[in-house]
């Protein structure tokens, strides 16, 4: 579990270790030293002896904060954090956020005017993004004040963080100012605003499928699907046209628009002929408009051929403005872990006469072929990254993995995924 020593983290350690030891399940626990306070190394030996005394081995994770982060401090902190969880061996790392921690996030998001998904606030169990752990969180349905209640019974200490008395940042404004005043007119904001979200989680899901139905096609082949266009097949409302683009957006981590913008790129998009040439510039990346489909291009590189190699790790940059390949640890699908395990490998650019078997019993075919057939874009076809084993071609970026590279059914797999621009993270698998 993610352990940070302060009251939250405390009670779970403490709750966690001693079911561990009633029921023999192994317990460990990681601590995230970001370095930002003077106290952080009196807070990790803390964390250490409060570890020791109950037989949970501790890791300190030191990681380094960019202070002049566009996500501002916090948000670069928690992005040291979850970056960590992601490199831990465990498949389940659990954290302490509570009610209160809920409640205020979905305030704190309603005040900068977010959709539904901002507004759905965290879930109790997620995957962690490109990686194989999931997080827990077993505390989102108890307050502050029971976790305190708690620890004041149990006789824990606990690490006070002396940045939480200042106002400067946001969520300790909405906590020393706000919720007090709220808890003397309206006692049950934080259980109304959790119960909110979990309404505004269910409506984002079904405003998701209603999208997948308005973008997907069905009938497209699985070289489509997985290089994950937008479709353009059958005329819809305003409403209907600014909810598929807006999840298309959301699906390859694309910065949301304004409103307005929304609504003009939609109509640019919806609204012209197939044989338009349609070009939106958008978070740094381009929405092409390319037949009934629509792509997205990051910034042009250089045609000169290029080469990185991989050695297993679970994301590579490609160099300039390539962006970089994550892998994704699953069972049963993606290139076999195994086989990722032998031999060299690279990524690389086509140099042509690269051929391909995409399922056992099919012919061998040209990747040029594949690319004509299946109707890539010029810029496609160009900048795709492909990866490659003692020179053979594994995989292809919006065509797929060789047959003999495929991962066994209930075997470990490595799915890639295509992240184009770094700086916008939009993902095409």
């Amino acid at each position: 579990m993610g352990f940070s020593g302060g009251l939250d983290s405390t009670v779970l350690l403490d709750l966690m270790a001693r079911h561990g030891r009633e029921t023999g399940r192994a317990v460990s626990a990681v601590h995230v030293h970001h370095g930002l306070s003077p106290n952080a190394d009196a807070w990790a030996d803390s964390c250490a002896a409060f570890c020791a005394a109950r037989g949970v081995p501790l890791t300190i994770e030191r990681v380094r904060v960019d202070r002049d982060s566009a996500e501002g401090l916090e948000g670069a902190a928690r992005a040291a954090r979850y970056a960590v969880y992601a490199r831990r061996d465990e498949p389940v790392v659990a954290l302490a956020h509570h009610l209160d921690d809920q409640a205020e996030t979905v305030l704190l998001q309603l005040l900068r005017g977010t959709g539904l998904k901002g507004v759905s606030a965290m879930p109790e169990m997620r995957a962690l993004a490109g990686s194989g752990v999931r997080i827990y969180r077993p505390f989102l349905a108890f307050s502050r004040a029971a976790l305190l209640e708690h620890a004041k019974a149990a006789g824990l200490g606990w690490i006070e963080d002396e940045s939480n008395v200042s106002s400067v940042h946001d969520r300790n404004y909405l906590r020393s100012e706000l919720a007090p005043l709220l808890d003397a007119r309206f006692p049950a904001w934080r259980e109304a605003l959790a119960r909110f979200s979990r309404h505004a989680a269910s409506a984002d899901a079904l405003l998701e499928e209603l999208a997948l139905e308005d973008g997907p096609d069905a009938a497209s082949t699985e070289a489509d699907v997985g290089a994950e266009p937008m479709f353009i097949h059958r005329p819809l409302a305003d409403a209907r046209r600014a909810n598929a683009l807006r999840s298309f957006l959301d699906r390859n981590a694309l910065p949301m628009p304004a409103t307005a913008r929304l609504e003009e790129m939609a109509r640019q998009v919806y609204d012209a002929r197939d044989d338009a040439r349609v070009r939106i510039e958008h978070g740094g990346v381009t929405l092409v408009r390319h037949r009934n489909r629509v792509y997205i291009e990051s910034r042009p590189w250089a045609g000169e051929p290029w080469r990185v190699p991989w050695r297993g790790e679970p994301e590579v940059e490609l160099g300039g403005e390539r962006g970089q390949v994550r892998f994704d640890a699953v069972v049963g699908k993606g290139i076999d872990a195994a086989r990722a395990a032998q031999g060299a490998w690279h990524f690389g650019s086509r140099s042509g006469g690269e051929r391909i078997r995409l399922a056992p019993g099919r012919p061998t075919r040209t990747l040029k072929n594949l690319l004509q057939e299946q109707r890539f874009s010029p810029w496609q076809r160009q900048h795709f990254p492909c990866l490659f084993h003692e020179g053979r071609l594994v995989w292809m970026s919006g065509i797929g993995i060789a047959s003999e590279y495929a991962c066994p059914e209930g075997a470990r797999g490595l799915e890639p995924r295509w992240i184009v621009a770094r700086g916008a993270r939009a993902v095409l698998k």
